[in-house]
């Protein structure tokens, strides 16, 4: 059992939007940030403030789960340019999967904060985990992640303040040990119609790591395919999965010295995007541009 299997891929969920061409706080273009995986407070009506994830898994005896909540927690910066850049919050819940259903309510608290530069708000919510038997050895597991921060309407009466008080970006990494789990997009014929009845809301769980293993799901607001994974001749995240890595490069190598200037004042991400852009060779976007794959091999 690894939870390191699902990070790569739950790193490019979990940044999907963070930032946008052209990576600065003045454009007008791309504004809209933070669309994916918003668990608002309750109350809101914009956002849902929880993720159901619904999959099935087969335990022996002595089974053991692991649950890791990971989010982005906004921290709002006090001088110009107005930004909000995120800091990577993970939670984590462990519980044994024994012969009786689990009823568990975890819950956890992200704690507020400020410096000189920027504050940052409390975070609450709970982790539910419940296991049902429902025959063949076969068990029903439910995990719902929820935001039970308190809604403050004067503060929340825009979208940026919402988000302050959000888990954003969040998703579900679900691990175990003496037990493997059931693909929904490809259950077996036999339990096809339990698979088909699993109740998913905001979220859909995939399995990740390599092919073939069921040991690791990955619970995202982005719908995957089983063993997702990152393209081996990406140079790095761009957090935008819609557009082509070749196009965002070429694009912005052609940013002006006082684009990209005002860029690397925008976020710490950015900064790296502009360097990384300037240090590419000539190589490496011609992989960007393509690359012929064959049976046992690539390239």
């Amino acid at each position: 059992m690894s939870l390191d299997d699902a990070r790569a891929v739950a790193d490019a969920v979990l940044f999907e939007g963070y930032l946008l061409y052209p990576y600065r706080a003045s454009a007008l273009k791309n504004r809209m940030r933070w669309q994916f995986g918003v668990l608002a407070p309750p109350g809101e009506e914009s956002e849902p403030s929880f993720a159901r994830t619904e999959c099935l898994l087969v335990a022996q005896p002595g089974a053991e789960l692991e649950v890791l909540v990971r989010c982005l927690q906004l921290r709002t910066r006090k001088a110009e340019p107005d930004w909000d850049e995120g800091s990577l919050r993970e939670i984590v819940a462990t519980v044994e999967l024994n012969r009786h259903d689990v009823a568990a309510d975890i819950p956890f608290e992200v704690p507020g904060g400020e410096n000189k530069r920027e504050r940052w708000l409390p975070l609450r919510g709970t982790i539910g985990i419940r296991t049902t038997s429902i025959g063949g050895g076969l068990q029903r597991l439910a995990v719902v992640v929820e935001n039970r921060t308190q809604r403050n309407p004067r503060s929340h009466s825009t979208r940026e303040g919402m988000l302050r008080s959000s888990l954003v970006s969040a998703h579900t990494v679900l691990a175990v040990r003496g037990a493997h789990f059931i693909s929904l997009l490809d259950p077996p014929e036999g339990v096809r119609e339990a698979a088909q009845t699993c109740r998913n809301e905001h979220t859909w769980p995939v399995l990740v790591g390599e092919q073939g293993r069921r040991d690791v799901v990955l619970s995202a607001p982005i719908i995957l395919y089983d063993y997702p994974a990152i393209a081996p001749q990406s140079p790095g995240d761009l957090f935008d999965a819609t557009e082509i890595d070749e196009i965002l490069m070429l694009r912005t190598m052609t940013l002006t010295d006082d684009e990209k200037r005002e860029a690397r004042e925008t976020d710490p991400k950015a900064a790296e995007i502009i360097d990384r852009a300037e240090r590419l060779s000539a190589e490496q976007l011609s992989r960007l541009h393509g690359t012929m794959r064959y049976p046992g091999g690539s390239r």
